[in-house]
């Protein structure tokens, strides 16, 4: 019955209805047989040309810190000028619609003919390029920055990665980014990006001792760009300073373009590092040693063993290396002679000369051989009558020193060769080598950089081996046929400021999270690494022959660093800091080595309360008391003025 009343006069509406909605059915049916027959095979390779593209978002790196957190290492913003290739669609069909047209005209084709496809690709990628290359151009005249869009470089990124952001334009300065932000920002396509670099703010600042980085990403296709620690702490630390990049996840079209685009994992920051070094103590050491000196300087916590400078020259810009260093540069930089990499305190070793008298004085001591008060005169050198000559049991070794009667502080602070060749061949060269390395001389010191060499001090086990003769006693008590590092010197020094106490050199203090208060790993002070048994008589003997050596003016004046310490007139330059040391010269003569001379001052202070070990080494110098000395008496100069700038901390290296 009710079929047969909706044909009523009276429902009228109700049959409108049922029209409209037997229409909607019918369209929808047959939109459904279009899509699904009709274009169900081109929308089917859409869909299967389409596809996920998981390119990693790069992370920062880790900052560096001195024991003051002023910043060694960290990053800075690089703003860079991109192109998102999928917002310029309209204006590259458009760039090749004309070129096509063109094409046409010039072969006599219809305006509308369809180019094959060797004929279409190219002219496709020449009208991309243009349009690209257009906009580069403006972006280049407004920013005043010329540049030029690489042909071959903008073919290879549309083949793999369409869908990235193509950059343009590196590093904006301020005011290239105010008028970017001005004029530019609406620009289709542009935009500005931020990426963190590597930066060391004050350039060549302890730049062997921090290393320096070098760039890493692009091996595979999605691989973000980053930078990977190649030499020093940041080659030591790597895992540490390297963030996790991020991943994003991308929706690419047919034509490779991206569709959609979200954050998959977010990246992470690397951790920070703080170290034990006192940026202002670094910078004093590495003015005081000059730019084309080459040599190292090493300042030291005798109470803790915490590394407070350590300087190598030349030095070099670890920025240099963050942008990519030219070939030629690199030559320079790797110059056999000057060798500006290499990081002398720690990754050379050299004789110590005269330094070593330091451990002579102790090994003739404890056998007996050396008394202080005894006498020993020092003939005349019949060559060079102005100086001594040992010549004993048939050695012909030269002294820098004048003859004459010497005891044992006159020889000390006058470095005579004949005075301590005599007690170190009495002593025996197995007591010299057993002392020695009671030191841990010839040994590593175990270094945070890892970028450390032994040194050439033989077991005591190997006197009288034929490599090691006992006759070499004379030479090795003199600091000849051996060789140290100036670390290893550093870490001697403070043992016989300190009574004894072998400390590991701690460089890195602690390990943070970017912009935690608390440390997510420590280092601890103090690391005890051995300790020495010393007579204390001995050790104040040696002590006060080590200030002699800054105080006494002696018969020979570059022997010691009195110079250094006095003006003209012998007032101390440090009168409420004294300072306790040992010079030294090496002769070299191995055809191997491009240097003939190694000088030394090892040193101290203050005497009375010892806080710092400070040690200078200087290739070709002229001599310890006289090349290295003012060195030294600079670094101590502004330890004094810190010191004196945090009266109620005392030394820094309680900060």
């Amino acid at each position: 019955m009710f079929i047969f009343d909706i044909f009523k006069p009276e429902a009228r509406r109700l049959r409108t209805v049922s029209v409209v909605m037997a229409a909607g059915m019918l369209a929808l049916l047959a939109g459904l047989w279009f899509v699904q027959i009709v274009s169900g095979k081109q929308m089917q390779g859409r869909l299967e040309r389409q596809s996920f593209r998981r390119p990693q978002v790069p992370a920062e790196r880790g900052n560096i810190f001195d024991r003051h957190t002023n910043a060694l290492v960290e990053n800075r913003p690089q703003y860079n000028v991109v192109v998102y290739l999928e917002d310029l669609r309209s204006q590259f069909a458009s760039e090749y619609s004309q070129m096509a047209k063109e094409y046409a005209r010039e072969h006599g084709l219809p305006a509308a003919a369809k180019l094959p496809s060797k004929v279409a690709d190219p002219l496709h990628l020449e009208a991309d390029y243009r349009v690209v290359s257009n906009l580069s151009c403006r972006v280049a005249a407004v920013l005043q920055q010329p540049m030029t869009l690489d042909p071959k470089r903008f073919r290879a990124f549309l083949h793999e990665s369409i869908f990235m952001p193509l950059q343009i334009l590196a590093d904006l300065n301020a005011k290239q980014v105010a008028v970017f932000s001005e004029q530019l920002s609406n620009e289709p396509g542009l935009d500005l990006e931020r990426q963190p670099v590597v930066s060391y703010p004050h350039k060549t600042a302890a730049a062997h001792l921090l290393g320096y980085v070098v760039r890493t990403g692009g091996e595979r296709r999605f691989q973000a760009p980053g930078y990977k620690g190649n030499t020093g702490l940041e080659a030591a630390l790597d895992d540490k300073l390297t963030g996790e990049p991020g991943t994003n996840l991308v929706l690419v079209n047919n034509e490779g373009y991206r569709q959609h685009e979200e954050t998959l994992a977010p990246k992470q920051a690397g951790k920070d590092i703080y170290l034990t070094i006192s940026l202002p103590l670094q910078l004093a050491a590495e003015a005081a040693l000059g730019s084309m000196t080459r040599g190292a300087a090493v300042v030291m916590d005798t109470r803790t063993g915490d590394i407070l400078a350590m300087a190598s020259a030349p030095t070099f810009d670890p920025n240099e290396f963050v942008a990519g260093v030219s070939p030629a540069r690199l030559e320079q930089l790797n110059d056999p002679r000057l060798r500006q990499q290499l990081n002398r305190a720690t990754y050379d070793a050299y004789p110590p000369g005269s330094t070593f008298k330091m451990i002579t004085t102790l090994a003739g001591l404890e056998s007996g051989v050396i008394d202080v008060n005894e006498i020993y005169h020092v003939p005349p050198d019949e060559r060079d009558p102005a100086h001594g000559v040992f010549k004993e049991q048939g050695y012909q070794i030269k002294d820098t020193a004048p003859p004459g009667d010497y005891d044992f502080e006159k020889a000390f602070y006058n470095s005579s060769n004949t005075y301590f060749c005599h007690f170190g061949l009495k002593a025996g060269l197995r007591k010299l080598l057993e002392v020695a390395r009671r030191f841990h001389l010839g040994e590593k010191t175990d270094f945070a950089t890892h970028e450390e060499v032994a040194g050439i001090v033989p077991r005591p086990e190997l006197a009288g081996d034929k490599a090691w003769p006992l006759n070499k006693a004379p030479y090795v008590s003199i600091g000849q046929e051996i060789t140290v590092t100036p670390l290893q010197m550093t870490v001697l020094v403070a043992a016989i400021a300190n009574g004894g106490t072998i400390f590991r050199p701690r460089v890195v203090k602690e390990i943070r999270a970017p912009g935690a208060d608390v440390a997510e790993e420590s280092f601890p002070e103090g690391r005890v690494r051995d300790k020495v048994l010393l007579d204390p008589q001995h050790l104040q003997i040696l002590r006060h022959a080590m200030l002699q050596d800054t105080e006494h003016p002696g018969e020979h004046p570059t022997a010691n660093a009195y110079g250094a310490f006095h003006d003209a007139g012998g007032r101390a330059k440090l009168p409420d800091f004294h300072v306790a040391g040992k010079t030294g010269t090496a002769q070299v003569n191995s055809p191997a080595l491009d240097y003939k001379r190694v000088t030394w001052f090892d040193s101290y202070g203050p005497y009375d309360d010892p806080r710092y070990a400070v040690v200078v080494m200087i290739v070709d110098g002229g001599s310890g008391g006289g090349t290295c000395g003012p060195v030294a008496e600079k670094i101590y100069e502004a330890i004094v003025k810190m010191e004196k700038s945090a009266p109620s901390q005392r030394a820094l290296t309680r900060n």
